[in-house]
């Protein structure tokens, strides 16, 4: 008996749409890049519930000719190509003839354009009417996988599909400038570009801070012209990483190799992903975007020349744009994080008891030893210091412990004690101690960042910010975590709302605790008391594992005073 048949050609569709529509986001995405390709000047989407029960597009382009509306929905159907050998000369966003038909076969589908309305579920046409429209094109997808709900399951909360969405358009709107963008969710407006120049555009998309701080980058070699803007490693935080934008012939891709290439020009200033916008030219034979159905890969026929023109012209714009912060007094005295004071500590949970530990010696054998979590299995927790603390290099500090002298990262310390108690309180659903400000600070939060933010301003009062929104894009911060430098808020407040948006449910209170001690605790570097000091280490040695900070960096170190005594 035959076991090979042909699959229904509904099947068929579905099985195409989930390479090409993954969620709203890339439907959004597909949808936009034909209003893009009809030489729409103005691009208005709307969307209801994260996209899942309404994504509405609309612009003012050529519009879609009557006998062709039926046509747009079948596989393969396009404009763009004639032949084969178009896939090798492309100047489109389109080409492959799938994004219609994929969205049609997993959603309601309705389609106004060129007189006509046309209406289609899970690709098949329900109805055909002659209509009475403005030039240009209306799509509106309603219900987006009704008839595949296990996909449906794999979407995030709306808010965050709200961000996905955003990212996408902002992604287009940065490649075309000269194109007016808005966007809606719910009725409410995220985002709005007017058509302008490249620099101003930025601005709309990543912020006017952000925009002021870009170097503009201008490089050609091997037939490669590169351009765009990096940020300078000054204005970056070590450590953070950045997704970079990267545009082939105005085309939104992502490569590792470009990203790599990026990333190693400024590998002599520190550990840094820049943020970076980057346009590349090239001959259209040189690159092929066919590799994938959501085009989002692109195969080059000589890497290494493409690889060598970005790294030079990132590395050609460090060395020409590159400066030295200088020190302000003014500054200095204004951003001088709080001294550790033991009284200072949120409180977290008043009714927490006091550990008292047992007085055993901790290693007997004579070595200096990186403490670690594996050691909490064989032992309690160690005993408070004796003696007074000695602070060297403003960063480590020395005291004595029972027959051994212990060193002390007093940053990773201090993160640790913030992170365990910060933790314990979210998980209780306590509210860390907050600090009100004399005078709010006004900051700017990424565009994308935005409809997380709408959703999380109860979580981050929770952390210890009162915030409230103060104009498109910026927000009054009237209230900071008490052991936050004002400065920090920013970037902390960021950080927080990326943690919402990458993380799972089941350990944001993790990421948000440590996010939390990341940004409040105190840096290497700041000089502390006897008596400062002291509270650190007898509030570190009380917690249940004191060895190493969440990340598994070790916060302290002991050498055992007979090693010690061997050595002399």
């Amino acid at each position: 008996m035959p076991q090979i048949q042909l699959l229904p050609d509904y099947v068929v569709n579905q099985i195409a749409a989930g390479e090409v529509i993954e969620r709203p986001a890339s439907a959004v995405k597909e949808l936009a890049e034909n209003s893009l390709d009809a030489m729409a000047a103005q691009i208005k989407i709307s969307v209801k519930k994260g996209g899942k029960d309404l994504i509405q597009i609309s612009d003012n382009g050529c519009g879609i000719e009557p006998e062709d509306i039926e046509k747009s929905v079948l596989r393969h159907a396009t404009s763009k190509l004639r032949d084969a050998s178009d896939l090798f000369k492309l100047s489109t966003n389109g080409f492959r003839g799938e994004a219609l038909s994929s969205i049609a076969s997993v959603s309601k589908l309705v389609i106004e354009s060129g007189g006509i309305r046309a209406e289609f579920e899970g690709g098949v046409l329900k109805s055909k009417e002659e209509a009475a429209l403005p030039l240009g094109t209306v799509i509106t997808v309603k219900d987006l996988f009704f008839n595949a709900p296990v996909r449906a399951e794999f979407l995030k909360n709306d808010s965050v599909e709200n961000s996905r969405i955003l990212d996408c358009i902002i992604r287009l709107a940065m490649a075309n400038e000269n194109v007016r963008f808005e966007y809606r969710a719910d009725n409410r407006l995220l985002f709005c570009a007017a058509e302008g120049s490249l620099q101003a555009r930025i601005s709309d998309c990543l912020g006017a801070s952000v925009a002021r701080s870009l170097k503009e980058i201008e490089w050609e070699e091997s037939g490669i012209r590169v351009r765009g803007f990096i940020s300078a490693p000054e204005d970056l935080q070590a450590g953070k990483r950045n997704i970079p934008y990267i545009y082939l012939q105005k085309r939104p891709i992502y490569n590792a190799l470009i990203a790599k290439a990026i990333n190693q020009a400024y590998a002599p200033y520190g550990d840094y992903s820049p943020i970076s916008v980057i346009f590349l030219d090239m001959p259209l034979e040189t690159f092929d975007v066919n590799v994938h159905p959501a085009k989002r890969e692109v195969r080059f026929s000589k890497d290494n020349a493409v690889f060598s023109a970005v790294n030079h012209a990132v590395h050609n714009a460090l060395q020409n744009a590159i400066s030295y912060p200088s020190i302000s007094i003014a500054n200095t005295l204004r951003e001088a994080a709080p001294a550790y004071i033991a009284t200072q500590l949120p409180t977290l949970n008043s009714q927490l008891s006091t550990f008292h530990p047992p007085t055993q010696e901790l290693f007997p054998d004579n070595r200096i030893i990186p403490l670690n979590a594996s050691y909490n299995s064989q032992l309690s927790t160690l005993n408070s210091p004796q003696t007074e603390c000695l602070q060297i290099g403003k960063s480590f500090i020395i005291c004595e412990q029972g027959q051994s002298m212990l060193m002390i990262d007093q940053h990773r310390a201090h993160k640790l004690i913030l992170y365990e108690r910060a933790l314990q309180a979210l998980q209780n659903g306590e509210s860390l101690d907050s600090q009100e400000l004399l005078f709010p600070e006004i900051i700017e939060i990424p565009a994308v960042l935005s409809p997380i933010l709408d959703e999380q301003k109860n979580e981050l009062k929770k952390l210890g910010f009162h915030i409230e929104h103060f104009g498109f894009n910026t927000w009054q911060v009237r209230g900071i975590p008490a052991h936050l430098r004002i400065s920090a808020a920013g970037q902390a407040i960021i950080g927080f709302l990326e943690n919402a948006k990458e993380s799972r449910e089941n350990d944001m209170f993790k990421k948000n605790a440590l996010c939390y001690a990341n940004s409040s605790a105190i840096p290497g570097g700041m000089e502390l008391s006897a008596q400062d000091m002291k509270a650190m280490v007898s509030d570190l040695l009380s917690l249940q594992n004191p060895y190493e900070t969440p990340k598994g960096e070790a916060v302290f170190m002991r050498m055992p005073l007979e090693d010690i005594k061997r050595k002399f």
